[in-house]
């Protein structure tokens, strides 16, 4: 198992903190076109996947209900799901770091390069952060949707597992929220299931800066303004899941990795990576707590988190034709135990007390 994880045997081919700022509807240009952007967008990801022959085109129909969850547990490559039942011209992504060649590519690495030169490398890079680069506008406010109009069903939002009790918005993803007290920025990845149109639960360890951000917005008696990036850059969401160096939050950590600036629009109280392909934007309700289960967990079994938290989105913005990105989490040596492993190599574990580190631990033991 270790050695599917990340070893240096490549696997064959097979086919800075800051206060949150006041909320304006006018930080976003319509009219300014988006510059080239310097570092990888999922599109890009995607396009050198296919180049080198990771991808695979799924191009016979498949159910949001169980096809993509049956196809993306079944298979450990690269998926590109191009016919969707009830979303016709929509596409779904999974299973884009479903081995450590593709960790290499999604950072910017030549491809075939042996996975111990990019553990010495990325290592290398870790001493180098680079801070994110605030733009004035990015491809994923093509299209920007009003509170009144917003329906997370407008995407083929999959269920992830036979056993889940319903569709999970966020699987493969940022929560991108501020400290109320002291605006420290913080960037994390949190389950999400679709609770109805426009809510959703957030499923956060007590040890996280998200639930401290809540709890801290709670003593407040406000509101925690809240972004969600689906199909962020990969390097993003390989940090997310990171325990950050000193001095760096997770976008510094995504622009050391992969040695260019993340990307950032302003978007109400928060950022998101302006090349993401849907952001969201919306607020924690404080002291709403609800179930959000059952969904299959990295245990094996239908899990239930009895008091998750609840996001409301006030707007939706997403680029032309958006990809949506997600992962059915918890099968051992797919992409999330992937991430993870590559993670421990470099000794950015996330002590946030999360069942699937433990579990990936016990692999190599």
């Amino acid at each position: 198992m270790k050695e599917l994880l990340w070893s240096s045997k490549s696997p064959e081919l097979d086919g800075a903190e800051m206060a949150p700022p006041p909320f304006a509807f006018g930080t976003y240009d319509p009219f300014a076109a988006p510059e080239p952007s310097t570092a990888l967008d999922l599109r890009g990801f995607i396009h050198i996947l296919n180049k080198a022959r990771y991808l695979t085109h799924v191009r016979e129909r498949v159910d949001w209900k169980s096809g993509i969850a049956r196809w993306t547990r079944s298979r450990q490559k690269p998926l590109l799901f191009e016919n969707i039942k009830d979303y016709p011209d929509q596409r779904v992504f999974t299973n884009g770091l479903a081995n450590p060649n593709c960790i290499a590519l999604a950072l910017g690495f030549e491809s075939g390069i042996p996975i111990d030169s990019v553990m010495a490398r990325a290592r290398k890079r870790l001493r180098e952060p680079i801070a994110p680069k605030m733009v004035p506008t990015g491809p994923v406010i093509e299209n920007v949707v009003p509170a009144s109009m917003i329906d997370f069903f407008q995407f083929p939002v999959p269920q992830w597992h036979e056993r889940d009790g319903a569709r999970y918005l966020g699987t493969w993803h940022l929560n991108i929220s501020h400290d109320p007290e002291t605006g420290q920025r913080g960037a994390g990845m949190y389950r999400m299931k679709a609770l109805g149109p426009k809510q959703a639960t957030l499923e956060a360890s007590r040890r996280s800066d998200l639930a401290r951000h809540i709890a801290r917005a709670e003593a407040k008696k406000i509101e925690l303004p809240l972004a969600i990036a689906i199909g962020a850059p990969e390097a993003t969401v390989i940090a997310a899941r990171a325990l950050c160096p000193q001095g760096m939050d997770a976008f510094d950590l995504a622009g050391a990795l992969q040695q260019k600036p993340v990307e950032l629009i302003q978007c109400g109280h928060s950022e998101a990576p302006a090349y993401s392909e849907i952001v969201i934007e919306g607020f924690v309700h404080p002291e709403e707590r609800v179930d959000d289960g059952p969904h299959f967990d990295y245990q094996g079994k239908p899990h239930t988190h009895p008091k998750a938290y609840v996001f409301e989105a006030t707007r939706l913005m997403h680029r032309d034709e958006p990809i949506f990105r997600g992962s059915a989490l918890g099968k051992p040596g797919a992409e999330d135990y992937q991430v993870l492993a590559f993670l421990e190599e470099l000794k950015l574990r996330n002590a946030g007390g999360s069942r699937l580190w433990d579990l990936v631990m016990s692999l190599f033991s």
